[in-house]
């Protein structure tokens, strides 16, 4: 695997599709952890994105046990991805430290696709799985500002705040787990599909133009 050390998610791209086009979801979990465990920590925390994709609800265990500084987002949109209920977010936020980092940024997660999304998370539109009442989300959250009210864990509660409704709102998901590796291979029969890739690869090519004229000018 030390082939993999250094590759980031777009360089994983094609040998991890290759592993589940040809492997069911345990072999390929075995594979990209194995990968994962070769990489420095901050990589690592990029690419952890990948576990969703594989469509192993085990892939949570393994999140639970690894989860390591930097606590990027990518570690909770796998979590959400994956549908990690409520009651293992809760018991998160309760353990602290890195743990409740991850559990506020997979919270975050559940909200509605929205356009600064990856058009796979648009595309998956998670759903909070056993949600709790708003009640008993707003005790779990003044909980953790009580045992460390840092500007990230401040951030993330506004935000978790402002999309409360979306967050709780409950309903089926986009795309289920066991589909993820579908998803990742070939988005586009999947609902809501190109009208989602469409968009975004408008806005990628807007941005790819206004990049291009900025250093047309200061050439």
């Amino acid at each position: 695997m030390s082939e993999h050390q250094f590759a980031d998610s777009r360089a994983l791209s094609a040998p991890f599709s290759q592993q589940l086009a040809n492997r069911d979801g345990d072999g390929a979990l075995a594979w990209l952890t194995c990968v994962l465990a070769t990489q420095a920590p901050a990589l690592r925390s990029s690419n952890a994105i990948l576990l969703a994709y594989t469509g192993n609800p085990a892939a949570i265990d393994w999140i639970d046990a690894n989860v390591g500084s930097p606590v990027t987002g990518q570690w909770g949109v796998a979590a959400a991805l994956l549908g990690t209920p409520w009651p293992r977010i809760l018991d998160w936020l309760q353990r602290g430290g890195l743990h409740r980092l991850m559990a506020l940024d997979t919270l975050r997660a559940y909200r509605k696709p929205a356009v600064n999304m990856s058009p796979l998370e648009q595309i998956a539109a998670t759903v909070l799985p056993q949600a709790p009442a708003r009640a008993d989300l707003d005790t779990a959250l003044a909980a953790c500002l009580a045992a460390s009210a840092t500007p990230r864990i401040q951030a993330a509660i506004n935000s978790i705040n402002k999309h409360m409704d979306e967050i709780l709102r409950g309903g089926p998901r986009g795309v289920a787990v066991a589909d993820l590796p579908r998803l990742y291979l070939d988005p586009a029969p999947f609902k809501h599909a190109p009208a989602i890739l469409e968009q975004h690869a408008t806005v990628v090519g807007g941005m790819r133009e206004n990049l291009q004229n900025l250093l047309k000018g200061i050439v």
